[in-house]
C-alpha cells in the first residue's frame, strides 16, 4: 500500500507541475495563433524545416520550441491530429523540436552549474557531449527528411496564423474572446494529454518504488570496473543516474578531496550518462511524449532521441579513452 501511495504522491506532484506547464504552453501558443503574432517569426523557422525537407507546420512548431519544448510538441501533435503532418513528419519534427533545448540548457544548467563544479576543462568536455547530441539530432532530422522530402499541398501554416484584411470572418476579436476561443480549441487535447501522462507516470513509478528500477549500482559496478575506474566513483555515478546535479556535485567533492582524478571523474560521468539517459527517458520523457504524441509516435521519438544521446556519450567516451 505504501508503494502505491508513494507512487500516487509522486504522480500527483509531477502532473500538477508538468500539467501547469502544458496548460500554459498549449493555450499560450493557441492565443498567439488567434492573435496572428506567430507569422512574424516566419523567416527564422522556415530555413530549418526546409533543410530537413519538412513542411511549414514543422517550422512553426520548431519556432515554438524556442519558448517551450512542450509547447512545440503539443503544436506538432495538433497539426498531426488535423492531418497536416504524417507520422514520419511528426517524428522528425519531434526530434527537431528538441534542438532549442540545448541552447536553453547550456544557459540554465551547463554554465551556471556544471562549469563551477567541474572547472573549465572538464565542463568543456561535458558540454561537448551535450552539444554533440544536439548536432546528431539535427543531422538525423535533415538526413531522414531529405530522403523523402515533403511536398506542400495545403495552405501555408504561417499564413493561417494571420488574419487577412479582406476576410470579413477574420476580424480581430477582443482578448477575452481570444481566451475563450483558445480554451474551446485546446481543452480536449489538454485533458487527454494530462490523463495519459498521469497513467503512464503512475505505472512507471510503481515499478521504481517496488525496487525493479532501483538496482542501478549493480549495473554501475561492472561498468566502472570495465573502464578501470576506482570503486569511489560508483556512488557518484549511481547518484548521477537519478540526479545529474547531485551526481556532479558528489563527483566534484571527490575531485577536491583528491579521491579521484579529473580523468576518472569525466570518464565516469560519460559512462554514467549511458545509464542515466535510459532511466531519465523511462521515468520522465516517455510518459510526457506518449501523452503528447500518442503511444506509438511518442515511444519512437523518445527512442530516437535516447539513442542519439547515448551515441554522443559513447563518442566522447571513446575520445577520452583513446
Amino acid at each position: 500500500m505504501d508503494i502505491f501511495f508513494s507512487a500516487f504522491e509522486f504522480t500527483l506532484s509531477l502532473v500538477l507541475r508538468l500539467g501547469s506547464v502544458m496548460f500554459v504552453s498549449l493555450f499560450g501558443v493557441e492565443v498567439l495563433m488567434q492573435m496572428g503574432l506567430m507569422q512574424y517569426l516566419k523567416p527564422v523557422g522556415r530555413p530549418v524545416a526546409k533543410a530537413a525537407g519538412l513542411p511549414a507546420e514543422s517550422a512553426v512548431s520548431f519556432l515554438a520550441a524556442v519558448g517551450s519544448m512542450i509547447a512545440a510538441h503539443t503544436l506538432a501533435a495538433r497539426f498531426h491530429d488535423q492531418g497536416r503532418l504524417s507520422d514520419r513528419e511528426l517524428r522528425l519534427t519531434g526530434v527537431l523540436n528538441t534542438m532549442p533545448f540545448h541552447v536553453k540548457e547550456t544557459l540554465t544548467f551547463q554554465l551556471p552549474v556544471v562549469l563551477p563544479l567541474l572547472g573549465p576543462r572538464l565542463a568543456l568536455i561535458y558540454l561537448a557531449a551535450f552539444w554533440l547530441t544536439g548536432i546528431l539530432k539535427l543531422v538525423y532530422a535533415i538526413f531522414m527528411g531529405r530522403l523523402n522530402p515533403s511536398v506542400a499541398t495545403g495552405p501555408d501554416a504561417f499564413d493561417e496564423m494571420a488574419c487577412q484584411p479582406d476576410d470579413p470572418d477574420c476580424a480581430r476579436p477582443g482578448f477575452p474572446r481570444v481566451l475563450f476561443l483558445a480554451w474551446n480549441a485546446r481543452k480536449k487535447m489538454f485533458f487527454r494529454m494530462t490523463g495519459l501522462l498521469a497513467c503512464v507516470t503512475f505505472m512507471i513509478q510503481v515499478l521504481v518504488e517496488a525496487g525493479l528500477l532501483a538496482r542501478v549500482e549493480q549495473w554501475v559496478g561492472p561498468l566502472t570496473s570495465l573502464l578501470g575506474l576506482p570503486p569511489a566513483v560508483a556512488g557518484p555515478v549511481a547518484a548521477y543516474v537519478f540526479s545529474p546535479t547531485i551526481g556532479i556535485t558528489y563527483m566534484a567533492n571527490l575531485i577536491t578531496q583528491g579521491s579521484i582524478s579529473p580523468y576518472h571523474a569525466i570518464t565516469a560521468l560519460m559512462a554514467g550518462g549511458m545509464v542515466m539517459i535510459p532511466v531519465t527517458r523511462l521515468r520522465r520523457t516517455l510518459p510526457r511524449y506518449m501523452a503528447i504524441f500518442g503511444a506509438v509516435n511518442g515511444a519512437r521519438i523518445c527512442w530516437i532521441t535516447m539513442v542519439l544521446a547515448i551515441l554522443s556519450r559513447m563518442i566522447v567516451l571513446a575520445w577520452i579513452l583513446i
